[in-house]
């Protein structure tokens, strides 16, 4: 586990998280990764994490929302013998992300507009194309030198996870930020050797993905950078910043859909396409929210797309299922649910199995009404027939049914 908190360590910052947090980070982030992965390893983390329900990791940054380091503990934290990865570099950049209003900051644009300002972002990637840090300065205009430094000093001592407090062999500033350089200077003569920084040339272009010169146009760079799209994505969903969220589920499928049309080996279409259906039904669960992004419509265009790249993936059924719920499609929500679990590798999916129960108004607790719900679902020849070939949701009812009635009774036999 890496640390949101580099000032802490790993195992004191997993011990402040509330328990709900420490369950997701123990059993649904490290236990399943280290089932799937033998060994940590960056690009197969983060893939891991872009994977993660976007609700459990709403659990994780909002307790990690609260151990942000403060100014007082990134002075105290030693830079100087932070570890460092030899031919690693980093790029640290500003640029404006779009535009608000003055007079009314509700109104935001990615274009000018006339009584617009510009809305500065700081990012810090490394050359494995994580990003370290992502902030959206507080302040309107360009970020001042020393709001820039605090965020250099936090991607060392406290950068996004999965990464651990580091230095870079060689950090580069994007030109843009020249005219801040001699700010910068009395920290970075601080950091030990055989570390340095450079600014980018004028002659480089504007594609600071090309920084390095690692060439970012094969297949497998954009999933890459999919993946860390979609992490943003869910922390963005975690703190409940439906916008951004969506900024960036919208980025990664671009990047996917990109690298889609250039004739991907079969090696790289089955990652390719779970990508792309995790990356939709991770955006479904943003329409589905309550607030000013709710729009049920774009999420079941959203979950049905996903199912059309991932048959197998549990959670684009469910949204799909919800998306229905939401419209008033009780029929269409129960539907999708089944014909889910009967695909043999989600047929033991418990959220859908439970999803489905819900759809149906819910199992009865009382035993006349249990009677009739199991009577019209199992047994009548003119009923519900739908879920009675549904093994995984058979179980479930007939569980109940010998809770409430006895271990004598059963879904079809009442």
């Amino acid at each position: 586990m890496a640390s949101r908190l580099g000032v802490l360590s790993n195992q004191e910052a997993l011990e402040r998280l509330p328990p709900d947090a420490q369950a997701v980070m123990r059993v649904k982030f490290m236990k399943s990764y280290y089932e799937q992965e033998s060994k940590l390893d960056p690009s197969t983390l983060m893939r891991h994490m872009s994977s993660l329900d976007p609700a459990d990791m709403q659990v994780v940054a909002s307790a990690f929302a609260g151990l942000e380091p403060s100014d007082g503990q990134l002075s105290a934290f030693d830079y100087t013998k932070a570890p460092m990865r030899r031919d690693s570099y980093w790029l640290m950049q500003s640029y404006p992300t779009g535009f608000q209003g003055i007079e009314n900051p509700d109104h935001c644009s990615t274009k000018y507009f006339p009584g617009s300002i510009p809305i500065y972002e700081v990012t810090i990637n490394d050359d494995q194309y994580m990003i370290l840090l992502q902030e959206q300065c507080p302040e309107d205009g360009e970020p001042p030198s020393d709001l820039l430094l605090k965020y250099l000093k936090r991607a060392i001592a406290s950068p996004l996870l999965p990464k651990t407090p580091s230095l870079p062999n060689v950090l580069w500033f994007h030109r843009d930020l020249s005219r801040h350089i001699d700010a910068f200077c009395p920290f970075l003569e601080t950091l030990p050797a055989p570390f340095s920084w450079r600014v980018q040339p004028p002659d480089e272009g504007g594609d600071t993905s090309a920084y390095g010169g690692v060439d970012m146009s094969s297949i497998a760079r954009s999933i890459r950078r999919a993946e860390e799209e979609k992490r943003l994505g869910n922390a963005a969903f975690g703190r409940k910043n439906c916008t951004t969220a969506i900024k960036h589920y919208s980025k990664a499928h671009d990047l996917l859909t990109d690298a889609g049309s250039r004739d991907p080996t079969d090696e790289e279409k089955p990652d390719l396409n779970r990508s792309l259906a995790i990356c939709l039904a991770n955006r479904a669960a943003v329409w589905v929210m309550e607030g000013p992004h709710h729009n049920p419509e774009a999420a079941l265009q959203d979950a049905k797309q996903a199912t059309e790249f991932y048959p197998d993936y549990g959670k684009a059924y469910y949204r799909q299922a919800k998306a229905y719920s939401l419209k008033g499609a009780r029929d269409k929500s129960i539907n999708v649910l089944v014909r889910a679990l009967k695909r043999p590798k989600l047929a033991s999916d418990e959220g859908l199995i439970e999803a489905l129960a819900d759809a149906y108004g819910g199992i009865p607790e009382s035993p006349d009404e249990l009677r009739l719900f199991c009577h019209r679902l199992f047994i009548d020849r003119n009923g519900d027939r739908r879920a009675r070939n549904v093994p995984g949701f058979v179980r479930k009812v007939d569980a109940h049914v010998q809770k409430i009635l006895g271990p004598d009774f059963s879904a079809t036999a009442v």
